[in-house]
């Protein structure tokens, strides 16, 4: 039998589930946590209580992707869901014949660095970012001239559905029509969709790379794009408020959690988006967003 299947675990989550879409049920396995669902129409396995996908499944799979994560928990559980599972997973693909596993990582790795570069640390502020980077070493480890490994670290991703932090910002924008920006620079992320995202993790899929990779969305997020998306998809007259840099300090000095979210960029350089300029659906899926959100007035 061809090994012509990509098992993608965490498939319940909504990047494993943008992953199935993107794959179909010809091409991909689901693998979820016992008693979890997946998408109707794709075939579907429950991992074992060691987090573990059937080896039955992994005979039939070239590719392994793991969508599979914890943001939030204590050091114990964020430990356990992206270090220990991901490590597990590894070995028991590479064991079974798999050719290649594509782990989800993310910018958390390289904490609050505005710009991400060829020469941007590894400076995790939080567990989350750390266990990341703990995975990332751990499985690069373990590439061999027939496992390859790869871990594309992605943005902050959001969708229609899952708007994130996309959408406390929505709400005080409707409801002051204001939006708090620095004065100097301007605030710019690099972002991408889930969409945009399960591209990005099927096309290393494909490949026989091992490494570090990154992956976003070419069109900066930015402010200015959301005023205008707002005033055109809801007929919402949003103004954009240059806050003064002492005010950004002390709310980066008080509250540097909400510092960063509204006045921090965080931009990939555009020689390490993998993407290589590709759109992928970002000012779309904002638009939707918004529309679902708010509809036209």
């Amino acid at each position: 039998m061809a090994r012509d299947r990509i098992l993608v675990v965490g498939a319940n989550g909504a990047l494993g589930q943008a992953l199935l879409h993107e794959l179909g049920p010809m091409r991909a396995i689901a693998a979820t946590r016992p008693g979890r669902t997946a998408l109707s129409g794709f075939a579907h396995v429950e991992l074992d209580s060691d987090g573990l996908p059937p080896v039955g499944a992994l005979a039939d799979c070239r590719a392994v992707i793991n969508a599979a994560g914890m943001v939030r928990g204590t050091g114990a559980e964020l430990e356990a869901a992206n270090v220990a599972l991901p490590q597990r997973i590894a070995q028991a693909a590479k064991a079974a014949g798999v050719q290649k596993l594509v782990q989800v990582s993310s910018f958390a790795i390289h904490g609050i660095a505005e710009h991400i570069d060829g020469d941007a640390a590894e400076a995790p502020i939080n567990a989350y970012g750390r266990t990341k980077a703990t995975a990332d070493a751990l499985l690069l480890a373990q590439a061999a001239d027939d496992f390859a490994v790869e871990c594309l670290r992605l943005p902050f991703m959001f969708s229609t559905t899952k708007p994130a932090l996309l959408g406390p910002l929505l709400m005080l924008a409707s409801r002051l029509r204001v939006l708090p920006t620095a004065s100097y620079p301007p605030v710019q992320r690099s972002m991408i969709s889930y969409a945009g995202a399960a591209r990005q993790l099927v096309d290393c899929a494909r490949t026989a790379a091992s490494g570090k990779a990154f992956a976003a969305d070419p069109l900066l997020f930015d402010y200015r794009l959301l005023a205008s998306v707002l005033g055109e998809e809801a007929g919402l007259k949003v103004r954009l408020l240059p806050v003064p840099a002492p005010i950004v300090a002390g709310v980066n000095r008080l509250l540097p959690a909400v510092g960063r979210r509204l006045f921090r960029s965080s931009i990939l350089d555009a020689r390490l988006n993998r993407g290589d300029g590709e759109t992928l659906g970002l000012e779309e899926e904002l638009r939707q967003l918004v529309r679902n959100r708010f509809g036209r007035h």
